[in-house]
């Protein structure tokens, strides 16, 4: 299931880093630092991290943004 809309996944899934593996490449295999997210809600969050990396100090606030944070941000841009 994505860990953010609640979609059941079948084939297509994508494990994704919470906190990017460019600003945070010590966290790669972190379990904590990963999770599934369908297509949908993955272009999502990718679309948010661009937006966050353009901004001043961009790459350091990805490394430090937490999971519910990410839920919250993508669930709001679903609707």
């Amino acid at each position: 299931m994505c860990q953010v809309c609640g979609q059941a996944l079948s084939n297509r899934k994508i494990v994704d880093h919470i906190h990017p593996l460019k600003v945070s490449p010590n966290e790669k295999l972190d379990k904590d630092n990963l999770w599934v997210l369908c297509y949908r809600c993955h272009n999502i969050k990718t679309q948010l991290e661009e937006s966050i990396k353009s901004q001043p100090n961009g790459n350091n606030k990805l490394k430090h943004i937490s999971r519910d944070w990410w839920v919250k941000a993508i669930k709001e841009r679903i609707k």
